[in-house]
């Protein structure tokens, strides 16, 4: 008995079987650029989503101590401010105005838009977004120190100070902060990427301009206003919220909107409650 030949593929059943395989190795690999491409959106969204939160963090916290001045509870005690009758003589390089990182009178400054500061912006690129300008003092107490800016006072009364003046008895003191926050159009490294920024007071004293995080494409701003009389309902709450220009009673919160700009359509807003008080 004779016995059976072995029979092999077919070029057509080989060929069939080559295209089959080629066509699910494709689907393999589009699926598997489909899902990395997800995860570097999820990432990239993450990252946006981070540096609005840490932003708005920091700005939650400078707006929550707007107007803190130790252990003075109203800058009108404290000698030497813009608004005295003799203003502290110091020269504060690259100030945003005259005697503007002293202007304690006015611990909240906000905008719309534009740029209203003496001073030029990063690059001297205009703006996006609004502008907040914050003034206080820090919560820690600090020794005296030439060309550190500071406020030494008691419960009742204190006086700025430039030149590493002596502590009186029963006196603290603590540095002066003066911050304005915008958004430059221009990274740093990156002209086609905006970022937060800030001015703000250092040893000199002078004014720097810093940057804070990049990838937030605006700043905005209202103003929580409360109109109620003290003993009124709902006193020392805000009414409403408006844009800072058109803001005439009281503010007593902040509603910051931080937009990204790594990430577009991604909004954080938050509401800040003012801590010292309402402000004029």
């Amino acid at each position: 008995m004779k016995g059976r030949c072995a029979r092999g593929f077919s070029l057509v059943e080989v060929l069939v079987a080559m295209t089959l395989a080629l066509l699910l190795t494709l689907s393999m690999t589009t699926l598997h650029a489909r899902v990395l491409r997800l995860s570097l959106d999820s990432a990239a969204a993450a990252d946006a989503q981070d540096a609005l939160r840490i932003a708005l963090a920091l700005l939650e916290y400078e707006l929550a101590h707007a107007g803190y001045w130790g252990l003075v509870p109203d800058a009108a005690t404290i000698e030497g401010r813009r608004g005295d009758a003799i203003p502290l003589e110091v020269t504060v390089s690259g100030d945003c105005g005259p005697d503007w990182s002293i202007d304690l009178d006015r611990p909240l400054q906000a905008w719309s838009s534009g740029w209203p500061l003496e001073c030029a912006p990063y690059a001297g690129a205009p703006p996006r977004g609004g502008m907040l300008v914050l003034r206080r003092v820090e919560t820690g107490t600090a020794a005296p120190e030439a060309g550190r800016l500071q406020v030494q006072a008691d419960f009742w009364g204190g006086r700025l100070v430039a030149d590493a003046d002596a502590l009186p008895p029963g006196y603290e003191g603590r540095d002066l902060v003066a911050r304005a926050y915008y958004v430059s159009p221009r990274a740093i490294g990156d002209v086609s990427r905006p970022a937060l920024r800030r001015k703000t007071l250092q040893r000199g004293p002078r004014l720097v301009d810093e940057e804070i995080m990049p990838g937030i494409a605006a700043l905005e701003i209202e103003l929580g206003v409360d109109a109620d009389l003290p003993g009124d309902p709902g006193h020392g709450q805000a009414d409403a919220f408006v844009a800072p220009e058109t803001a005439t009673a009281p503010v007593v919160a902040v509603r910051l909107t931080l937009r990204s700009h790594d990430a577009p359509g991604l909004v954080l807003t938050r509401t800040v409650p003012l801590r010292n008080g309402p402000l004029p």
